[in-house]
C-alpha cells in the first residue's frame, strides 16, 4: 500500500518489480487522474480516496512519502501503520528534515512540523517499529533549491465539499488536499523531474548517513519481528 500518492508515479515503480496493491489519497482529483491513466487500467492495483485510518487489512510493504508531517498527532499514524503491516512487513516513509529549514512550502502545504533525528527515531521505538535504515537526503543540491521552489505559484486552497472527511489529527486538512498541486504544472513537472536532476541527485550519495540534508527516507520493521 502507497499512501498519500499525490501526483507521484511511484506505484508504477513497484508495478514493474511485480508488486501489486493499493494507492490511497485523500485528493479525489489525484485518485481519478491515476485511476483512468490507460498503463495501469489492467494492472494489479486499486486507487481509493479514503483515509488509512479506516483500513483493517495487512500488508507485506506499507510506503508513506511525505505523509507523517501532515498529522499533528503523528503518534496516531504511526500506530496504525504498524497496525497494518504483516509480521513479516517493511515499512518506508520520508518526511522533511529540521525545523530551522522551515519555508513557507511547509506553511502552505499543511504541515504540523519538520523532525529532527533523535525526535524521529524516539517516536518509532515507542510505536513499536525497528529502523533498519535511515538516509538523510538532498544535501548539498536540494538545500539550496527548496527555499527557492516556495516561490512557486500554488493552485488556491480548495474548500472541503464533505466537512465530515476532515481529519482533526492533521495540522490542516485542506491544505493537505492540495500540497500537490501547482499552478504551471507541467512547468513544474519539468523543472523538478527526475531526468533533469539525475547527476545532481547521485552527488548526494556520499552523505546520505550525515544530517544535513532536507529530509529523512527510513525503512522500518516490527520490533518484535521474527525472522523465518
Amino acid at each position: 500500500m502507497e499512501i498519500g500518492i499525490g501526483r507521484g508515479r511511484f506505484f508504477e515503480d513497484l508495478l514493474r518489480r511485480g508488486f501489486q496493491g493499493l494507492c490511497l489519497d485523500l485528493n479525489r482529483e489525484l485518485i481519478a487522474e491515476h485511476a483512468n491513466l490507460e498503463r495501469v487500467k489492467s494492472r494489479p492495483v486499486e486507487f481509493k480516496a479514503q483515509s488509512f485510518f479506516s483500513l483493517t487489512e495487512r500488508f507485506d510493504l506499507v510506503v508513506a512519502f511525505e505523509v507523517l508531517e501532515h498529522y499533528a498527532e503523528d503518534a496516531d499514524c504511526l500506530r496504525k501503520w504498524v497496525e497494518l503491516l504483516q509480521p513479516q512487513g517493511t515499512l518506508i516513509f520520508s518526511v522533511p528534515a529540521h525545523m530551522r529549514q522551515w519555508t513557507r512550502n511547509d506553511e502552505l502545504a499543511g504541515h504540523a512540523r519538520r523532525y529532527e533525528r533523535r525526535e524521529l527515531l524516539e517516536k518509532l521505538g515507542a510505536c513499536g517499529l525497528t529502523v533498519e535504515r535511515l538516509w538523510c537526503y538532498g544535501f548539498p543540491v536540494l538545500n539550496l533549491t527548496y527555499p527557492l521552489s516556495s516561490g512557486l505559484p500554488r493552485k488556491s486552497v480548495p474548500t472541503v465539499a464533505n466537512p465530515e472527511r476532515d481529519d482533526p489529527r492533521m495540522a490542516s486538512f485542506q491544505k493537505t488536499l492540495s500540497s500537490g498541486d501547482r499552478r504551471f504544472l507541467g512547468l513544474s513537472n519539468w523543472l523538478f523531474s527526475e531526468l533533469l536532476w539525475l547527476p545532481w541527485l547521485q552527488a548526494q550519495r556520499p552523505f546520505l548517513e550525515g544530517d544535513s540534508g532536507t529530509g529523512y527516507i527510513v525503512k522500518c520493521a516490527l520490533s518484535n519481528r521474527v525472522e523465518p
